[in-house]
């Protein structure tokens, strides 16, 4: 069994949010029930996985297998993607919000441009994480 905790703290060390830590240091079970949705987007998106991520209990925070430090590392990458489509969207619905000269005034078409560059090596990583994760797994006796 592996705890989802595991999990978030794989991705804690990956995402720099103050907001995140703000949550922690207030409340961890808030925490955790925030990057509860994070996880559950990201495991549909691990369909190469030997074992199966459905095989869970959400209210205990456990899956009933034990992941393997790639599985986690996977899934940990896997949520940081979906950390950084709201980090996206966010600076998106800040250009709403303003003007055109508050915005360039804020740079922030760069940091969209950075965040949005960062989520697409990310998407990559994960890519080339699953594949090399895929062919270790593969059971190449059946060809």
């Amino acid at each position: 069994m592996t705890p989802y905790q595991q999990v978030y703290q794989r991705f804690a060390i990956k995402v720099e949010d103050y907001t995140l830590d703000a949550l922690f240091r207030s409340s961890i079970p808030n925490y955790e029930l925030y990057l509860l949705g994070w996880l559950k987007s990201a495991i549909p998106k691990f369909t190469k996985c030997v074992k199966d991520l459905t095989d869970r209990d959400d209210s205990a925070q456990m899956f009933n297998q034990t992941l393997s430090e790639k599985e986690e590392e996977i899934l940990a990458f896997l949520m940081q993607i979906e950390w950084s489509e709201k980090e996206v969207k966010n600076v998106n619905e800040m250009r709403l919000a303003l003007s055109t000269s508050d915005f360039k005034r804020y740079a922030e078409s760069n940091n969209l441009k950075v965040k949005i560059d960062l989520q697409n090596q990310l998407i990559e990583r994960a890519d080339a994480m699953i594949v090399e994760y895929t062919y270790e797994n593969f059971d190449f006796s059946k060809i």
